[in-house]
């Protein structure tokens, strides 16, 4: 365990936030958030923190909510240091408990070490950095949710930021980065996120193992995975596998009820196609629900 937390932790220690190009069946499944005003292109949500009402600017936008990064940070902690990078085109928001990196046209934000993934990519407009609320207050240790009723977007303060990872974690990383690599190692990154999305869900799932490594080795209805049999899991992961591996750990499933894929023109067994409900295609890989 411990050599394993030195690869773990020296992988992680080598990566840089990255540009992710995401296909149309990346959108977002976030909560569809209500509408408080009558422009259809750009409108303005009601949103309460602790049931105070946020004071201020906020857009709905796409289903989409926004809020521009320098004046949530300093409304979250108002000793918050927030400084623009132009030559890396990041800002760097520093608090006593965050330190987080925004880069406008990437979906990653990057909190106290940790990988959120935005709905859509930060974006500059009149020199203001605008940022989805739901990721961002996240990063500042807040709950959000949608009241359609009311309507309103609702913060509530759990933390004063999204907690750095655990050394907990680190076996996690490790075999979700393998099983990546092995049986995705030349597809996409997006393409990578999905396979990590299938062993996320069966661990999250009554019907599979509650371990990441439970998942990937369980063999109680035959082999799940054949990199476990070939030896293919035991293949160093590229930090492209291990990006992917702390993206789909440290966010809320990316795409719910995903559990099956497979390689249509490789595989051994037609089962799946025939048993299961098609979601989408990514790279060379099928995936079903």
């Amino acid at each position: 365990m411990a050599e394993k937390g030195k690869i773990v932790r020296r992988a992680l220690s080598a990566l840089a936030l990255f540009p992710i190009l995401l296909s149309p069946v990346m959108a977002a499944e976030e909560e569809p958030a209500p509408v408080c005003a009558q422009d259809p292109v750009r409108q303005q949500l009601c949103v309460t923190v602790d049931g105070t009402r946020y004071p201020g600017e906020v857009r709905l936008s796409d289903g989409v909510t926004w809020v521009p990064l320098r004046e949530f940070a300093l409304f979250a902690d108002s000793d918050a240091r927030i400084l623009w990078d132009s030559g890396r085109n990041e800002a760097d928001v520093t608090t006593d408990a965050l330190s987080l990196t925004v880069s406008p046209g990437e979906r990653i934000l990057e909190a106290n070490g940790r990988f959120l993934l935005c709905p859509d990519a930060p974006r500059i407009e009149k020199d203001r950095l605008w940022v989805p609320l739901r990721t961002l207050s996240r990063a500042f240790g807040f709950a959000c949710t949608y009241d359609p009723e009311g309507p309103e977007a609702i913060l509530t303060r759990e933390d004063s930021a999204v907690a750095p990872r655990g050394s907990e974690e680190e076996d996690r990383i490790y075999w979700l980065s393998r099983i990546i690599e092995a049986e995705a190692g030349a597809e996409p990154f997006e393409g990578k996120l999905a396979v990590g999305s299938v062993i996320l869900n069966r661990v999250l799932s009554d019907e599979f193992p509650d371990t990441v490594w439970g998942v990937i080795f369980d063999d109680r209805h035959g082999v799940q995975f054949t990199p476990t049999e070939n030896g293919a899991i035991w293949t160093e992961p590229g930090e492209d596998s291990i990006r992917a591996a702390c993206v789909t750990l440290d966010n809320p499933p990316i795409w719910d009820g995903i559990e099956y894929f497979l390689n249509p023109a490789i595989a051994d067994s037609l089962w799946i196609p025939a048993a299961r409900e098609y979601a989408f295609t990514i790279g060379g890989h099928e995936f079903y629900r």
